[in-house]
């Protein structure tokens, strides 16, 4: 069996990999190519294409680079056609993989999505497309099952790969240790450049303001870009801080243990650190252009995991309106608010935590 994943951020290359990693122990012998990252590459798929080339958001930030953008589409199809799989399995990321479903899918070969689009959430209209185009849909939130039922689309739950990383992270037998003795305040501005560019010097204005040099700061950097940019940003604004890649759990277990916090970009971050029971307040900022567009998109009250997974806003969304004077005021609330956060936190890990079925099955079965 031939397999081919595509992945375009660093958040589908760690849960693609675990899923190649799981395939490969079933049979050795799959052949795996990919369209992802390092982790992808690392569990055992041929890297053809690294998403460092596609991590793109927003539509303005999309329309300046869309010659770019449909070159890397047209070398997909190609790469598709070349190896020729039995299954292309699309990872999230719908706005590069959707035209990839569909030139698979006249093409004869079989596509199963893994991590549903969030089409509940934005851009409704793509339901027809994964109706017509998706073979099997693989959701990871247990409510999308019925969602996708009323849209005569039936959906596969498989499970959450964050509760399952963090859960596999934090077993008793793994011993693992704090970062710092020292209350810790846990920076997450995204994985994307423009993200980051956006909110590290306003997460940093801000923490660095009030805590006097109280607490310890740490900075999860992400996997698609360099030391340097995150360096020259603190260079900049003339700000420090502990750049930590690869270490996110790491971080935010050590901001657990000492009662720390966290500032948080919009985005599967957020679940990771509700996970690990860590208050936060979650921020967003793009181009004014983009957010006008988006809010005629967007089709939910929240823009967070954990309140939409919840239903109402157990913690706060700063979107566009970020500065350090709104994020100050917010921290302050933050601390008064720590016992409810953390009895919310309870519930959505029940909400998470149910039977479902396997994904490297349903993706072997004959």
């Amino acid at each position: 069996m031939k397999l081919f994943f595509i992945a375009g951020e660093a958040s589908g290359d760690q849960h693609a990999s675990v899923v190649i990693e799981q395939i490969k122990k079933r049979n050795e012998s799959t052949d795996i190519v990919c369209w992802g990252g390092d982790l992808m590459e690392a569990a055992g798929a041929k890297l053809l294409s690294h998403y460092k080339q596609r991590a793109i958001m927003g539509f303005i930030e999309v329309l300046k680079k869309i010659r770019t953008i449909k070159t890397l589409l047209n070398q997909a199809k190609k790469d598709i056609e070349t190896e020729s799989p039995e299954v292309l399995i699309l990872v999230d990321n719908p706005g590069f993989n959707m035209p990839l479903a569909k030139f698979a899918k006249q093409k004869g070969i079989k596509v199963f999505w893994y991590i549903a689009p969030k089409v509940w959430a934005w851009n409704e209209r793509r339901v027809k497309d994964l109706r017509k185009y998706v073979d099997k849909l693989f959701v990871i939130f247990p409510f999308e099952v019925d969602y996708f039922k009323n849209h005569n689309i039936h959906a596969h739950f498989v499970g959450n790969p964050t509760i399952k990383a963090v859960d596999e992270y934090t077993a008793p037998s793994k011993n693992i240790k704090p970062l710092s003795s020292k209350k810790t305040i846990a920076l997450l501005p995204g994985s994307r450049k423009n993200e980051v560019q956006s909110l590290l010097p306003i997460f940093l204005k801000t923490v660095q303001s009030r805590e006097n040099g109280e607490f310890e700061i740490f900075i999860a950097g992400a996997p698609g870009l360099d030391e340097n940019f995150y360096s020259e940003i603190l260079k900049d604004y003339q700000l420090t801080g502990n750049i930590l890649f690869g270490q996110t759990f790491s971080i935010l277990y050590t901001c657990k243990v000492t009662e720390g916090y966290a500032l948080v970009a919009s985005g599967t971050a957020t679940l990771e650190a509700a996970l690990f029971e860590v208050p936060q307040i979650v921020a967003y900022k793009v181009s004014p252009l983009t957010y006008w567009l988006g809010k005629s998109l967007i089709g939910i009250k929240f823009v967070s995991l954990v309140n939409i997974l919840l239903g109402y806003g157990l913690i706060e969304e700063h979107l566009q309106k970020v500065n350090k004077v709104t994020l100050n005021n917010a921290i302050i609330r933050l601390i008064s608010n720590k016992s409810k956060i953390a009895d919310g936190y309870k519930e959505l890990r029940g909400i998470l935590n149910v039977e479902h079925e396997s994904v490297v099955d349903l993706i072997l079965e004959k």
